[in-house]
């Protein structure tokens, strides 16, 4: 006659279901697991791979059953979401911060001579030491377009300079700081896909 084999599982604070154990593993000390389901084949016998169907995890990996009331449920889609949105969010929220450095790097600031000049946070704070310098040793500054060679600046206007490159950065990092308002308050995964973040528009 088949052994019967018993199916373990362990939850969360939720009731999320995160571990299964039983059959060839059960555990030698089954404090905080709860006994779900009994039987032979290999769903008991090996239940960690066997029991659940479509898995214990879901391909994000978040827990795809739970328990209530003693009962093996398959949990909703509203609360998978529930799991996934704030990592979503997070994620969406890197992306506009990384766009944004992109945004910098890629759009440099078209000057009243002309010419272009990088506004990255990297190039701004060389702008703000040279500014700073200049002030100190009472010698005319130095700065360089986009790609191009240093060349001297009256310190008024490479002041002007500095000050319209603050304002524009400013501004697109405003835009960002509303666009992460906003996924922070989207309660959907679909509210929060149709979040939009376009620096262009700025």
């Amino acid at each position: 006659m088949e052994e019967i084999s018993k199916v373990y599982v362990q939850t969360d604070e939720q009731g999320k279901i995160i571990r299964c154990e039983g059959g060839l593993t059960t555990p030698s000390n089954l404090d905080g697991w709860t006994l779900i389901d009994q039987g032979t084949g290999d769903k008991y016998l090996l239940c960690q791979s066997h029991y659940f169907e479509g898995g214990l995890y879901t391909q994000d990996g978040y827990p795809r059953y739970k328990l209530k009331d003693g009962a093996v449920e398959l949990r909703t889609e509203a609360e998978l979401e529930a799991d996934l949105l704030p990592d979503r969010k997070q994620q969406k929220i890197t992306e506009s911060k990384q766009e944004l450095e992109q945004y910098l790097m890629s759009h440099p600031l078209q000057w009243t001579d002309g010419s272009f000049y990088s506004i990255t946070e990297e190039k701004q704070n060389q702008l703000m030491g040279t500014l700073v310098a200049a002030q100190l040793d009472g010698k005319k500054p130095e700065w360089n377009t986009t790609g191009g060679v240093c060349k001297e600046w009256e310190l008024e206007e490479l002041t002007a300079l500095a000050i319209s490159i603050k304002n524009k950065v400013k501004e697109l990092v405003k835009y960002q700081q509303t666009k992460e308002l906003e996924i922070q308050q989207a309660e959907t995964i679909l509210e929060l896909d149709q979040i939009v973040v376009d620096y262009s528009q700025i």
